[in-house]
């Protein structure tokens, strides 16, 4: 996991006390006279009242471990849910998982069906629907297959010609087709890895996390990661695009304090996530 630059407690404090003076020094230089423009007023922190009324932050998930596994029950857990149960604790709320697929992950926060989309790799095309907080860790994407197929670059893999499995609607999904990969379409990671054992598609490709985890779990399995790189992406949470700016600040924050606290870290190594540099035998080299 490469984390974003880490911004100390002590920092956040210090930016919050400024932008909150900022706001009441406003709010008073507004108020004062009746000849100033009239606006809105950006002290408002319309969203996370909505929350606080509701008594709960839903946040919606789809499956990709180990940052986020969606239970049999359609419960989530994971690193990635850290910010967003610290942001409920907080707030003095409950946080409630919603379930859903990468297909339909933004659709369902535009329907109101939750509050926050975990686990959203930033794309422009995803924010031109909705909008995105700070990021909480990037990765890479990276190839998994049978280690005894000799294919150890990704060179070697396009050139086969033959179809490469990814989950629909990802943003890995969307590099391949940038590159001009031939395809293997499917709901979810764990299906592409069922098509590759399957032998109707050549290799997987995914985020570095969940092809560490797979490929922990089969015997017999690598992981070629792409030099030069074919897919890095920063991930944060999708909001509404009418989240308020004061509202998206608080979010922020409570990401940017789970960055600097070490906690995502944590149990990102708890869950055996490993960077690029700690694959070791995972690695298919060249």
């Amino acid at each position: 996991m490469t984390k974003p630059s880490k911004i100390g407690f002590s920092v956040i404090g210090a930016l919050l006390v400024v932008v909150l003076a900022g706001f009441a020094g406003g709010k008073m230089a507004g108020g004062g006279g009746g000849g100033g423009a009239g606006g809105t007023d950006v002290s408002q922190a319309t969203w996370i009242t909505k929350i606080q009324k509701a008594h709960q932050l839903r946040v919606g998930c789809a499956d990709s471990p180990p940052t986020i596994n969606v239970k049999s029950d359609g419960t989530c857990t994971g690193a990635d849910l850290i910010p967003m149960q610290d942001l409920a604790d907080e707030l003095g709320v409950k946080m409630v998982t919603v379930a859903t697929t990468w297909q339909s992950i933004v659709a369902g926060l535009q329907a109101d069906r939750y509050d926050v989309a975990a686990d959203l790799d930033q794309t422009v095309e995803r924010g031109l629907s909705i909008q995105f907080t700070n990021s909480s860790w990037s990765y890479p994407g990276v190839f998994l297959l049978p280690k005894d197929t000799k294919l150890t670059t990704a060179a070697k893999i396009l050139a086969t010609g033959k179809p490469i499995a990814t989950a629909q609607g990802t943003a890995l999904d969307s590099a391949l087709q940038a590159i001009k990969a031939k395809e293997l379409r499917v709901d979810t990671y764990q299906n592409a890895m069922s098509a590759v054992q399957a032998g109707r598609a050549v290799a997987l490709f995914a985020d570095l996390g969940t092809a560490v985890d797979m490929a922990n779990k089969q015997k017999g399995y690598g992981i070629v990661v792409p030099n030069p790189a074919i897919f890095v992406h920063y991930v944060a949470y999708g909001v509404p695009t009418a989240m308020d700016p004061r509202s998206l600040q608080i979010v922020n924050i409570a990401i940017d304090n789970a960055v600097a606290s070490g906690s995502i870290a944590r149990a990102f190594a708890a869950a055996g996530y490993k960077d690029v540099d700690q694959l070791g035998a995972l690695e298919i080299k060249p």
